[in-house]
């Protein structure tokens, strides 16, 4: 069990659900981007939150600002969780700027929210990263579906399943407390209604 839980742990990472949401949303589009775009965007948002904030974690494991790349100690969670805020807005400016659905834009601001908002509480509280970055993609479909016009309840389904399977592994693992795991996954979906708050 533990061994299923390890690997959910890894192939639901909080690094991967941007570019999981952004794949869920170009693919229930009912307009397709040309192939080319499409690659653009897949590249720039596994780029920037993905491979960066992975490297950066390594070169902060490098210098001992954190003792190991999963940071099972809250204390060395803050600079990881600022830089990766970085990043995400810096993804977040170029969807605005570019020739793209807002939508990944807004998208893209409802994961910085999330990320900046675990920074904050990390202060005081240990929370779950992995339910933050899962309740996000899930909260994204939920905003989608009921501020749109466009049908997005397939995405929002998958993304309350893997939520309810996320959870368990991470109680699995011992890596978090229930309390943990609920206030993370809260905060990730609140962060989307944030977004299309300052959206619009």
């Amino acid at each position: 069990m533990n061994k299923t839980a390890q690997f959910l742990s890894f192939a639901l990472h909080p690094v991967l659900m941007p570019l999981y949401a952004v794949f869920l949303m170009l693919q229930s589009l009912t307009f397709k981007l040309n192939p080319t775009a499409q690659l653009l965007i897949y590249a720039l948002v596994f780029l920037n939150t993905c491979l960066l904030p992975v490297f950066s974690a390594f070169v902060l494991k490098k210098i001992g600002l954190i003792s190991s790349m999963y940071m099972p100690l809250r204390a060395e969670r803050s600079v990881p969780y600022f830089i990766t805020v970085l990043y995400y807005g810096f993804t977040w400016w170029l969807l605005y700027k570019a020739p793209v659905p807002p939508i990944l834009a807004q998208l893209m601001m409802g994961a910085a929210i999330a990320v900046l908002g675990t920074a904050l509480v990390n202060f005081k509280y240990k929370i779950s990263a992995h339910l933050v970055g899962i309740g996000g993609l899930s909260g994204c479909f939920l905003v989608l579906g009921l501020h749109g016009s466009q049908d997005y309840t397939l995405p929002f389904i998958i993304g309350i399943l893997s939520s309810g399977i996320l959870g368990w592994a991470r109680l699995q693992l011992s890596a978090h407390s229930p309390v943990e795991v609920y206030s993370g996954f809260l905060l990730g979906l609140l962060s989307q209604f944030i977004a299309v708050i300052i959206f619009r």
